[in-house]
């Protein structure tokens, strides 16, 4: 026999007898060295996997699988509100529904209408009257949840008909004192669900010749404002919570599960930017977006604030 081959089986003969011993050691795996494994190993999976939904302009939201895009809509606000909106020009808007949560979600994209303001004179404007036409009721109703419209035309139409009554053949202004109430009928969807949380109806009135329309607005309770930064992006925060708890007919009528009589409808706004908030030009940002997100959502209580500020949390800027 040659001297390798002797070599060769006296090693062998050292490495198997402690390779087992090794392996007999081991042994088989334990119940509890399996579970410890298997939950290492469910710790390391992906979370839940996101929805991504974008504007054309590369704004972005990042929503759980739950989310479904409504059909495209026309940008706001309706023709029949807008000569009495707040002059803003929209220049994207997406609609998105919840239907597990029965939330609804709005992200758009607009020319600036803060610039000359700042922090203290939004806040003191968005918690102004609702119905001053300017505040956050105002907001809500005239761009992210406005009444049906078919009620809008109905109301339009109805005080166009009482204003050509009420004027004589020499005037050309309209009564001090006309207003037009219209209560609408709300469809059982989502949309029309907290269109109706935030205002019954539409009021179409003319006062001193100064011709409105505003929201027939619900009992709504306005916090302090808030601001966060995100993702680059700074954003001032509103909240409007409902008073009224839902009665078991409002609550069959948009086809909500029976646990959600007593619940109560609480709306958000965000309005936002890349930071600095351009409340003052800047010719090195000219012509800066103005980012909104808006949410509605249902609780057995007002406060939805950890859902929304986890939404927004989620939107991202190019």
């Amino acid at each position: 026999m040659n001297l390798g081959r002797i070599v060769r089986m006296i090693v062998f003969g050292f490495l198997v007898p402690g390779l087992a011993a090794q392996m007999s050691q081991q042994g088989p795996a334990s119940p509890e060295r399996e579970a410890k494994q298997s939950s290492r190993s469910s710790q390391t999976q992906p979370q839940l996997e996101l929805k991504r939904f974008s504007l054309l302009s590369g704004i972005s939201v990042d929503v759980s699988p739950d989310w479904v895009e409504r059909e495209q809509m026309p940008l706001p606000p309706s023709p029949r509100l807008a000569p009495f909106a707040p002059q803003v020009t929209f220049l994207e808007f997406m609609a998105l529904e919840n239907p597990r949560t029965h939330s609804a979600l709005r992200i758009a994209t607009t020319t600036d209408p803060f610039l000359g303001g700042d922090e203290v004179a939004l806040d003191v404007q968005m918690h102004g009257a609702a119905g001053s036409g300017n505040s956050l009721a105002d907001y809500l109703f005239y761009f992210f949840f406005p009444p049906p419209r078919d009620c809008l035309d109905g109301g339009s139409e109805a005080y166009k008909k009482a204003k050509s009554q009420a004027e004589l053949p020499d005037q050309v202004t309209v009564s001090p004192d006309l207003s037009i109430r219209t209560d609408c009928k709300h469809a059982p969807t989502l949309a029309d669900f907290y269109s109706r949380e935030l205002s019954s109806g539409v009021l179409f009135r003319a006062t001193d010749g100064v011709e409105r329309a505003n929201g027939i607005y619900a009992e709504l309770y306005l916090p302090p404002m808030e601001k966060v930064e995100a993702n680059g992006l700074t954003f001032y925060v509103f909240e409007a919570q409902g008073r009224m708890q839902l009665d078991l007919a409002t609550v069959n009528h948009f086809n909500l599960p029976d646990e959600m009589e007593g619940a109560q409808a609480d709306f958000f706004w965000a309005v936002g930017a890349p930071g600095p908030f351009p409340f003052f030009p800047d010719p090195q940002r000219k012509n800066v977006p103005i980012i909104h997100v808006a949410y509605a959502g249902i609780g057995l209580g007002p406060d939805r604030r950890d859902v929304f500020m986890k939404l927004l949390r989620q939107v991202h800027s190019p």
